[in-house]
């Protein structure tokens, strides 16, 4: 499940950061169809990828790991 949580956190990062596929993938040095599919989970992610991609989006690679979207959007308390 970690595994899988780290390829969606990636895109929700991208995603909240305003930023392309386009971008990310030329950043990467690789083409937009390969970093699609790292995105969608479909490829191995290596370690030095993630350090590459963390770089990118200047975040942690623990805040990679660690990255939950829900802290945005339900946040209940006070209400």
């Amino acid at each position: 499940m970690i595994k899988s949580n780290v390829y969606i956190n990636i895109r929700k990062i991208r995603e909240l950061k305003n930023l392309t596929r386009e971008y990310v993938a030329e950043e990467l040095k690789m083409s937009m169809s390969g970093y699609g599919k790292i995105e969608r989970g479909e490829v191995d992610l290596t370690v030095s990828k993630l350090i590459e991609i963390s770089k990118v989006l200047d975040v942690s690679i623990e805040f990679i790991f660690k990255f939950d979207v829900s802290i945005f959007f339900n946040d209940t308390k006070g209400q």
